[in-house]
């Protein structure tokens, strides 16, 4: 079954150059394009017909970004950088990072697994991350939701400080809303030296 697993190559986003998300037979399922000079870069993405078909565009801040895809939109929250992350809309908690694979996209509501990420090599292309979706239509947005983990580790951006992710979802919206606006990854780094 080809149509559950996107890949791309992993230095793809290092390379700060348009590049190709592949099925596992080496066909096109979407082009990613962007300027790809900073962390607030707009990045869109091209299904493989050429048509526009959605987009990652940052918050002023580059704190949170927007992943729109045909006409739905979904919030990507950075926990902490490098090590949670959360998808608002499809109730994705994200505990890991491209830097350290594999890890999986576990659902906040039933504690399912629906999405796993990891390194694998694709004949002809190298080595690749491979996004590998329980559900085929969540396939899109998984590959977005990978390729803004990409990005925030690219530049080692700004994080919400969520210090407990356990917490109640009304908690966690009332930090966000009463909380300083952006932990740098400096900041981060010298929090968790202080917990450890």
């Amino acid at each position: 079954m080809k149509n559950n697993k996107a890949y791309f190559s992993v230095d793809a986003l290092a390379s700060e150059r348009d590049f190709d998300v592949w099925y596992a037979d080496g066909d096109v399922f979407l082009n990613i394009r962007g300027p790809w000079t900073s962390e607030r870069d707009r990045v869109t993405i091209f299904g493989r017909m050429g048509g526009e078909m959605g987009c990652i565009k940052p918050d002023p801040k580059a704190l949170t970004y927007y992943l729109k895809l045909e006409r739905w939109e979904y919030v990507f929250h950075t926990l902490r950088v490098f090590e949670n992350y959360f998808v608002e809309g499809m109730k994705w908690r994200i505990d890991g990072s491209l830097a350290n694979p594999p890890f999986d996209f576990v659902n906040e509501d039933t504690g399912r697994s629906e999405v796993h990420v990891q390194v694998t090599h694709l004949k002809g292309r190298g080595e690749c991350f491979e996004v590998r979706a329980r559900d085929v239509a969540a396939l899109r947005i998984a590959v977005a939701a990978v390729i803004a983990i990409g990005i925030k580790e690219h530049h080692k951006g700004l994080s919400e400080g969520f210090l407990d992710t356990s917490r109640s979802r009304l908690a966690r919206i009332k930090s966000w809303l009463f909380a300083d606006k952006g932990i740098t990854y400096e900041e981060l780094q010298k929090q968790k030296e202080l917990e450890d």
